[in-house]
């Protein structure tokens, strides 16, 4: 698969969420909070639930967290694991921003090497890149907090027969020999890139603004099941008391590997 590019019109003003170098100056010049839509608390309960509810776990959880930027919310799993004596330096986190994961390399210096996670920088759109997260891999659990929605807005992926085969996700082949050419919605590259780094067992669980994320994407049903969507009550902003504002929502999904 090629390297992604923007490949749709942008409406004027839009932010580049396509391009890490947009993120690299929020990061730098701290203009980005780090925590989209919420905290994530809700996954943090899910992810823990999830990893304890493992017959073989063994106090080593191997997570792998999507474009944490910098949010906190990966560092309070390695705190959670810390206090269940278990080991962090399984959880791995990757951006394309090579700020965030300056800045979270830095933060990670002071740790025990048990303690210490990981945090590479890596396009998830590119097979390229992803396929150097597989000597940490199989993952039991993957962390997405609002980065398919950011993965969401990218172009679609046109893969054909005269695309170079060694830059393309052994996944995304496998639909090669029927067709002429395959395209994808950014999301169901992400999760056929993810594919190849999981197993069975594997989680996904994402919070996103969107009802409908993972829904009617086929090839990412080939790979994945949706297991739940549950609604999570949206923070609330600084309204007048006087102001009626209908309620809000983020959804919590989970998936399921098969």
């Amino acid at each position: 698969m090629a390297e992604p590019g923007r490949m749709h019109s942008k409406g004027a003003g839009a932010p580049d969420y396509d391009d890490p170098k947009f993120w690299d100056f929020r990061f730098a010049t701290g203009r980005d909070v780090g925590e989209w839509l919420n905290s994530g608390e809700a996954l943090l309960d899910v992810v823990l639930s999830d990893l304890e509810g493992r017959p073989d776990f063994e106090g080593a959880p191997r997570v792998l967290h999507l474009g944490p930027g910098v949010s906190k919310l990966g560092m309070k799993l390695r705190d959670a694991c810390t206090e269940r004596d278990w080991m962090g330096s399984g959880i791995v986190n990757v951006d394309f921003s090579a700020e965030a994961v300056r800045i979270g390399q830095k933060a990670e210096r002071q740790k025990a090497p048990d303690q210490a996670m990981h945090w590479l920088c890596a396009d998830l759109l590119s097979w390229d890149h992803v396929s150097t997260l597989a000597p940490f891999a199989p993952f039991d659990v993957i962390l997405d907090k609002s980065t398919s929605d950011a993965i969401a807005t990218f172009s679609d992926r046109n893969i054909s027969h005269a695309d170079d085969l060694s830059s393309i996700c052994p996944t995304v082949q496998k639909f090669l020999p029927s067709v002429p050419a395959v395209t994808l919605s950014p999301v169901e590259a992400l999760a056929l890139h993810l594919a190849p780094l999981t197993h069975k067992n594997t989680t996904w669980i994402a919070l996103s603004y969107s009802t409908l994320r993972f829904d009617n994407l086929p090839f990412l049903a080939e790979y994945w099941s949706l297991r739940s969507r549950t609604p999570l009550k949206a923070p609330s902003g600084d309204v007048s008391s006087a102001a009626y504002t209908p309620e809000v929502f983020h959804w919590v999904y989970i998936l399921d590997r098969k």
